[in-house]
């Protein structure tokens, strides 16, 4: 009965946040409609300041000046890739740079984040005054093994990071996100 209970709770989390992608717009500005993307289960954001990415919650992005820690219940067999994206640069309204590729760390093994490789270094939201709430998403995709990967080198504008996990063959398995502007 308590595994139920348990399951039945997941569910309905897993639906709250199916609702907000869709509400915020991340599902279709992020997550293509094309994907019909179902979290398999929940990704948990949590920054040292002690902040948590959760449903587009609005944090302050003095809260978000260093990576996050992330977790998730991985198959230890398993390689992932964390990536965070903006895709609201310069504004929402006219979202002409976005995607901003934040972070990318690829060949985690199993949930050790500290293992995996950065493509991409943590940069911290950094949305210009004036121009509104900017989403920034955290994507996580599950690869088919170990992956050769290079780093980034280059401008972080005018990236999609599903076209480039998909390209790569990865599936995305999770999602969160968390909302923040300089005003």
């Amino acid at each position: 009965m308590l595994a139920e209970k348990a399951q039945a709770k997941a569910q309905a989390a897993l639906a709250k946040l199916q609702k907000a992608l869709t509400s915020n717009g991340v599902i279709p500005d992020v997550i293509p409609d094309s994907l019909n993307f179902k979290p398999a289960y929940e990704l948990n954001i949590k920054f040292p300041s002690g902040k948590k990415a959760a449903l587009g919650k609005e944090l302050s992005s003095a809260a978000c000046l260093s990576a996050p820690a992330a977790s998730w219940p991985a198959d230890e067999n398993a390689f992932y890739t964390l990536i965070m994206v903006d895709p609201d640069a310069p504004s929402r309204e006219k979202p002409t740079q976005g995607e901003i590729r934040h972070w990318v760390v690829a060949n985690i093994p199993g949930s050790n984040i500290d293992k995996g490789e950065d493509l991409t270094e943590f940069m911290e939201p950094q949305p210009e005054t004036g121009t509104g709430l900017h989403r920034y998403v955290f994507l996580l995709y599950r690869q088919k093994d170990r992956m050769e990967l290079s780093v980034f080198e280059g401008k972080r504008t005018g990236w999609n990071a599903h076209q480039w996990a998909k390209r790569k063959g990865m599936t995305l398995e999770a999602v969160n996100f968390f909302q923040t502007q300089e005003k």
